[in-house]
């Protein structure tokens, strides 16, 4: 006898946040304020960044900025 066992979807909102989460422990560490930032398209992380502001010592670090601009260069626009 078959049995149909979906495969459980792994990709849910909990663990691109934990993603986002894993690069604001990153900023932490780096003296940063904790803010990380993913862009997920069709269940794919294609950009993902912290704030680097101090670092760069560029008031327009943010990790959503970062990540924004990396998307967009992966997706050549």
């Amino acid at each position: 006898m078959l049995y149909f066992c979906p495969m459980e979807n792994i990709f849910t909102d909990e663990y691109f946040m934990k993603k986002a989460l894993q690069e604001a422990e990153m900023a932490f560490e780096k003296g940063e304020i904790p803010v990380g930032a993913v862009v997920v398209v069709n269940n794919t992380v294609i950009a993902r960044s912290h704030n680097l502001t101090e670092m760069l010592n560029d008031v327009t670090a943010h990790a959503e900025m970062q990540s924004i601009t990396a998307a967009a260069n992966y997706l050549g626009m």
